[in-house]
């Protein structure tokens, strides 16, 4: 029995340097989750699985020409020459039309749709007629101020860019319309018509619309991923818009009129 005490002692000594270099090693070895996020930077650099953060929201900034369907409310009172309050006070030209919208993306299958809120602002100056009936033009100013909120259902086909990099983008818009107006006076005084009106209300209304846009991260694809990735912009692109606005009380009697058919151009961020 004792001439086997010197082997175990041996294989003692021979089995903690094993053991030492075992530990050290596994130490001293990168964590898995450093090699892969190794592979996450080494993948954005090559290209073979580019980063993209998460997309939840659109934001919308637009101009166009504008010009409240009011006279269309009188229309029906004839009169030679017809009464005309909007064209007699501000001219028969469209005058710009400016509007955000902040969309919020909750289902992207098949494209994606949106809940949006939107907001607005036009305004227009002109030279009040005399009060004879003659449509001569008086020493008074006029100022009409409208502002437009917005609640729409927003649906974007962009399965085309997300699987085939087509950077053409067909959109649809339906909502429901609430919009601010006042007509203040030479003073700078809320308007009145001697009989205890003011010019100051709001109408309720509906619009649809039908766009595209022409996404531009394909004009420089590193610049945009850049963008991505310093600032969560998933998409920058421009847009054409053609809508049609009935702001004429939905049903509500003795409501200003102030729907138009007209068109924006706009610049949208989606992140």
């Amino acid at each position: 029995m004792k001439p086997s005490a010197p082997g175990r002692r041996r294989t003692a000594v021979t089995v903690a340097p094993a053991v030492l270099v075992a530990g050290l090693a596994l130490v001293l070895a990168p964590r898995p989750a450093r090699a892969q996020t190794f592979s996450d930077e080494a993948s954005i650099v090559e290209g073979d699985h580019p980063f993209r953060s998460p997309q939840r929201f659109a934001f919308e900034l637009t101009f166009g020409p504008y010009r409240p369907d009011i006279d269309g409310e009188f229309k029906s009172i004839g009169g030679n020459p017809p009464f005309q309050p909007y064209q007699q006070y501000y001219g028969d030209s469209q005058h710009l039309m400016t509007k955000i919208e902040l969309d919020y993306q909750f289902w992207h299958r098949f494209g994606s749709i949106a809940a949006g809120v939107g907001l607005g602002y036009f305004s227009v100056t002109g030279t009040a007629p005399v009060a004879n009936g003659t449509g001569a033009a008086s020493g008074d100013q006029s100022q009409l101020k409208i502002v437009p909120v917005t609640l729409s259902a927003v649906y974007r086909f962009d399965y085309l860019l997300e699987t085939k990099n087509i950077p053409v983008v067909p959109y649809g818009k339906l909502g429901l319309d609430w919009d601010y107006w006042q007509n203040t006076d030479g003073n700078g005084d809320i308007a009145t018509d001697g009989h205890g009106g003011n010019g100051r209300g709001a109408t309720l209304g509906w619009h649809a619309a039908a766009g595209i846009a022409l996404v531009l991260d394909m004009l420089d694809p590193d610049a945009a991923h850049d963008f991505d990735l310093d600032v969560g912009v998933n998409h920058t692109a421009l847009t054409f818009e053609y809508f049609h606005s009935d702001i004429s009380g939905l049903g509500e009697s003795n409501r200003l009129h102030l729907g138009d058919t007209s068109w924006t151009l706009g610049l949208l961020l989606e992140f």
